[in-house]
Parts: structure tokens; C-alpha cells; sequence
């Protein structure tokens, strides 16, 4: 019996050897941890040649796929920088001619065909946001500004008048400034597309606050509102919802490309809304060292 047992402790031993370390191992790569995967038994030997050949093959298919999907999107980049160039044209032109309300009615579309592009080149730079990312201070007051009166035309043909409330004539927060700039026009958009489809004069307002360590920016329209079953859905891709479905332009991209560049930027949004009374997006950033000096 004494001699069986020793027999059985080797036999046991010589088993565990062959089994535990590679046991182990699977069990670390499972939790994501990169260890080396060493087979030992003839088994685990050939599971382990039909694994490398199962994973060499998905690795020369994702990396087909990647060129595939990398020479579309550059085709894709290079045909809508090309319709830049007529849309551009065609703003020239208009801006030279005497204006009739035919002509007004022209270069609204071209303007929202500008958008759209502009809109397309930014979902297609977002796989690349990394190399194009840079931190900086920026007054958020200046951008506002800078953003209001690239859209002079819109307000006048909207009837809306834009509003910037704060306190300190300087807000600075840490953020990049292009993207910002790009997450800010995009809510700026959609605020005078929906307030446009209440009528007579309305008011766009920009309030500034700070907020402990942070600085808020508040959005307010007079709008048509957001039906609350739409709410939790507007940064959905693609989701125009009730109101969209009543705005034949509506392609319900731009809350989805804001919430895109927030995220990435660090940046927090929330949006809120009563239907029929107005919309509420709420813009959150790091406040820079230099506010209110």
C-alpha cells in the first residue's frame, strides 16, 4: 500500500506538472493578462498550432478589412473636399449679386450643404482625434463671439438674437481649441434650426458660470423642445425624432458628433428641454488658472 501511494503521489505530481502551468496560463489570458501560453502534452500542443492558425487568420482578414475600410474613408474625404470647392464658389457668387428673396432662399441651402459636408469631414476626422488633439487655455467668452458672428446671415434670417450672459468678462477653460469650437457650432446649429420653426423673434442665450472648479456654459433656445420620450435618445446616431421628422433637414448627426468630441474632449453634456418651451444643452469644462483675473 505505502509503495502504491508513493506511485499515486508521483503519478499525481507528474499530472499536475503537465497540466497546472498551462491551466494557469489560460486562465490569466482570459483576464486580459499577456503570458505566454506553453503546451507541454500532445493535446495541448495541437490546440495550441489550431489557435496561432485560427488567430494568423483572423489577423490577416482584420487587417484586409482595415485597408479596405481605410481606402474608402480616404476616397470618401478626398470626394467630399471636392464639394467644398462649388459650394464655396457658389457663396462667392451669391455674395456679389443683388439680393432677391430667390437668391436669399439659394444661399440659405448652399449654407446648410456646408454644414453637412463640414459634418461628414468631422465624423471621418474623429478616427484620427488622437494626432490632432492639443490642450491649451482658451477663453470660452472669445469663442462664443468668434462663432455668433460667423452665423451674422442665419440670425437676421432665423429672427433670432444671440445672447451672451456672464459674469467675468474672461472664462477660460482647458480644452482643444478647434474641437471645442466644432462641439460648440454643432449645438449652436441645431439651436437655430429648431428655433426657426417657431415663429417671430426669438432669443439664442449663452449663459457663463462658474461652478466651483468648472465652468459651465448653458446653451438656451426658444425652440419647439424635445418631446420627453425623444430625450434620452438625441445622441443617438441618426435619430431625428418626432421634431426631426417635421424638419425635412434634420439628419440627426449633430447632438451625436457633439456627444462624440465631448466624450473625448472630457468634457461633460447634459441636455434638457420641455416640449414646446425651448432647449437646454449644458456644457461642462475644467476651469483654466486665469479666471476672473
Amino acid at each position: 500500500m505505502l509503495i502504491g501511494l508513493f506511485f499515486l503521489t508521483v503519478y499525481l505530481f507528474i499530472d499536475w506538472f503537465r497540466f497546472y502551468p498551462t491551466n494557469r496560463a489560460i486562465e490569466m489570458l482570459k483576464k486580459g493578462q499577456n503570458v505566454e501560453l506553453a503546451a507541454t502534452t500532445e493535446e495541448q500542443k495541437a490546440f495550441q498550432q489550431l489557435l496561432d492558425k485560427a488567430v494568423s487568420e483572423y489577423t490577416k482578414e482584420n487587417n484586409e478589412l482595415k485597408e479596405q475600410s481605410k481606402e474608402r474613408i480616404s476616397m470618401l474625404s478626398h470626394w467630399m473636399h471636392h464639394l467644398k470647392t462649388p459650394v464655396s464658389v457658389i457663396e462667392l457668387i451669391l455674395t456679389n449679386k443683388e439680393k432677391t428673396e430667390t437668391l436669399e432662399k439659394i444661399q440659405q441651402e448652399n449654407k446648410r450643404l456646408h454644414t453637412s459636408i463640414e459634418q461628414g469631414l468631422t465624423m471621418i476626422r474623429m478616427d484620427q482625434f488622437e494626432n490632432d488633439f492639443e490642450v491649451q487655455t482658451v477663453d470660452l467668452i472669445v469663442s462664443l463671439r468668434k462663432l455668433i458672428n460667423a452665423r451674422k446671415k442665419e440670425w437676421i434670417y432665423r429672427s433670432l438674437y444671440p445672447v451672451i450672459e456672464s459674469s467675468e468678462e474672461n472664462a477660460i477653460i482647458i480644452t482643444d481649441p478647434k474641437w471645442n469650437e466644432i462641439l460648440i457650432d454643432q449645438i449652436i446649429s441645431n439651436g437655430i434650426k429648431y428655433s426657426g420653426l417657431k415663429e417671430g423673434s426669438k432669443k439664442l442665450v449663452f449663459m457663463v458660470e462658474r461652478v466651483d472648479n468648472h465652468i459651465h456654459l448653458s446653451i438656451i433656445d426658444e425652440g419647439v423642445g424635445i418631446p420627453p420620450y425623444d430625450l434620452e435618445r438625441v445622441f443617438q446616431p441618426f435619430f431625428t425624432g418626432e421634431n426631426g421628422r417635421k424638419h425635412r433637414n434634420s439628419t440627426g448627426i449633430g447632438l451625436y458628433l457633439s456627444k462624440k468630441i465631448a466624450d473625448k474632449l472630457g468634457v461633460k453634456i447634459t441636455i434638457q428641454s420641455e416640449h414646446g418651451d425651448g432647449t437646454t444643452v449644458i456644457l461642462r469644462w475644467l476651469a483654466g488658472p486665469n479666471y476672473g483675473e
